[in-house]
């Protein structure tokens, strides 16, 4: 016995070695197969990485470990932070739903009454006014290049140097237009909202209401360009924005069963969309 054991220790300088499975112990499970080779590979790439025989490994190791915890600290916060947002815009959700019930959008239950189905017609502009504005009849008294004009200051957005002088035609409907805009600020401002009435004033510009009215009167392009100091590009998507804003107009007024307003806003669209503003190519 003590023959064998000093036999063995001489093959086995460094210690008897370990029994393959598959060799010497004879499993066939094709898994267990595929698990050692895994091993061997990893084995493999521990022991050829450069690090493995490096003398300050366990400081590099250390501070690995210490960039992991720190990693997943960020992500812990990412997660408190993405809640804490959600509960902001929840409280913002709650807000705008109080300004829907004040202005007669939807019911205490939170139904969508009629003036909200007219609003859901509505998207290139402000929803809420524009429906507003056609509850309170102020499109019924105007003519259909007046409607046309009064809804350019929802689709023109760009600064321009000087304001237009407009006559009382045009002047009228616009103060109509403020004072339903000044209402909706100050109920979202008592819903608790964040809003500065200053600012979604300054939203609607009539700098173009003159140039589009003598538009929609048959003006040609050059008579209009001369009227204002917006370039041309900037007239030319304004009008093709508010050809968008009539069909969308078109569809709430069908929506409450105005034919005669869904007539309008269609011979709007009718009066704006035509000559070179609408060509499909400046070289056909």
């Amino acid at each position: 016995m003590l023959k064998s054991i000093q036999e063995v220790q001489k093959r086995f300088p460094d210690g008897v070695p370990l029994l393959d499975p598959v060799d010497d112990m004879g499993i066939k499970d094709p898994a267990l197969k595929k698990v050692i080779q895994k091993v061997e590979a990893f084995e493999h790439r521990m022991y050829s990485h450069t690090l493995h025989s490096d003398p300050n490994l366990e400081s590099v190791y250390s501070l690995c470990e210490k960039k992991a915890l720190i990693a997943a600290d960020v992500r812990t916060a990412k997660r408190e932070l993405k809640k804490a947002r959600t509960v902001l815009q929840m409280d913002k959700l709650k807000c705008r739903k109080r300004v829907l019930r004040r202005l007669g959008f939807a019911s205490p239950s939170d139904v969508i009454e009629i003036k909200g189905r007219v609003a859901c017609e509505i998207s290139s502009a402000d929803e809420l006014l524009l429906t507003e504005m056609i509850f309170n009849g102020l499109f019924n008294d105007l003519t259909v290049e007046q409607a046309v004009a009064l809804l350019s200051c929802f689709v023109f957005q760009e600064n321009a140097s000087e304001m237009p002088k407009l006559t009382e035609q045009l002047a009228a409907p616009l103060r109509q237009m403020q004072e339903c805009a000044k209402r909706i600020a100050k109920v979202s401002a008592d819903a608790k909202l964040d809003i500065d009435e200053e600012t979604y004033m300054n939203q609607f510009k009539p700098h173009l209401m003159d140039v589009i009215f003598a538009w929609a009167n048959g003006a040609t392009f050059a008579q209009i360009c001369k009227m204002t100091d917006v370039f041309e590009g900037s007239i030319i998507r304004c009008m093709r924005r508010l050809e968008e804003v009539l069909r969308q107009m078109c569809s709430a007024a069908k929506a409450i069963g105005n034919t005669e307003l869904e007539n309008k806003f269609a011979e709007g669209i009718t009066k704006i969309k035509r000559d070179i503003v609408f060509a499909a190519s400046l070289y056909l």
